[in-house]
């Protein structure tokens, strides 16, 4: 019976660590990388149509504000709100347009500073490592533990890749519908959409480069016990076992750093919510009181 469990944590174990090198050699070289989207077919011309939406509605702005001029006769009050507003139109209008190129410099931006983090290694040398120390760890470490353990590194690797995979499908929508987000900087009552546009880009772009900076971190200091060990008087060579917990810890570090950029670009947007929110319920209270009798009459009277 024994022997029995013994080849079954064996099969177990081999068939996880293939899994793992696979998902390893699928992400290496794609996990802190940006890719330049903008240049996609696709994505041009998804901005080719918000770009024809966003001159569609502008034509309409610039037509009503020049209506108001001539209707308010040239007023103060006209002469003050056309103002305030014609600057925040042509800056929505020429954001709109040249969003394509603030993206792909953003992007530019991004892959240099990752480049500069990991010394241009980008996750070849951490992932190396990590599959130094599991090689390593093999016939160190109890056999059950081992299974465990790499089972955990496994799910989090993993979670990783589909959270690359998302990465980059947020990139894509989010630059293809760039000149719309950008455009709402026109007015003050969309100003915070456009802001959440910004924190949500440059979130996602900020997602590698502190990837790149746990990994380079981990890879130099935490798995190379020579370095960190000493320091906290552990011996240099701890075993199988403490390494592939500090695999662990930095592997949860890295996937958790898209949700803690989420939560960032979300603070952006409790004011746009309940602008939002506010809106919809004028328009709900304005339905109701046309289709339901006396709801109009008990409005007036309540205000």
């Amino acid at each position: 019976m024994g022997l029995f469990l013994d080849q079954v944590l064996v099969w177990l174990t081999t068939a996880i660590l293939a899994c793992l090198t696979t998902i390893f050699d699928l992400i290496t070289g794609v996990l802190l990388t940006t890719p330049n989207v903008t240049a996609l077919p696709q994505v041009r011309v998804l901005t080719g149509r918000s770009v024809w939406i966003v001159d569609t509605v502008f034509v309409l702005a610039f037509v009503a504000a020049g209506v108001l001029v001539m209707v308010a006769g040239g007023g103060e009050q006209s002469r003050y709100t056309v103002k305030d507003l014609l600057p925040r139109l042509v800056v929505g209008f020429t954001a709109a347009h040249f969003s394509q190129l603030a993206c792909a410099q953003l992007i530019d931006l991004a892959n240099a500073l990752t480049g500069a983090v990991s010394e241009g290694g980008y996750d070849d040398g951490a992932f190396a490592a990590i599959q130094t120390h599991l090689r390593a760890a093999k016939d160190h470490t109890v056999p059950l533990l081992f299974l465990v353990l790499i089972l955990i590194i496994t799910v989090l690797v993993v979670m990783t890749a589909v959270q690359v995979i998302g990465r980059f499908v947020a990139l894509l929508v989010m630059t293809s519908i760039a000149p719309l987000a950008l455009a709402c900087h026109a007015l003050p009552q969309t100003d915070g959409l456009a802001r959440l546009w910004w924190r949500a880009y440059t979130g996602c772009l900020a997602v590698p480069v502190a990837q790149a900076f746990f990994l380079t971190a981990g890879e130099q200091t935490l798995l190379d016990p020579a370095t960190m060990l000493p320091v906290f008087g552990l011996p240099v060579d701890p075993g199988g076992t403490l390494n592939l917990l500090v695999v662990v810890v930095l592997l949860w570090t890295t996937v958790k750093i898209p949700s803690l950029m989420a939560r960032w670009a979300g603070q952006g947007a409790r004011g746009t919510t309940n602008m939002l929110g506010a809106a919809v319920r004028v328009v709900v209270m304005q339905q109701l009181t046309r289709t339901v009798p006396g709801l109009s009459t008990l409005r007036r009277t309540i205000t």
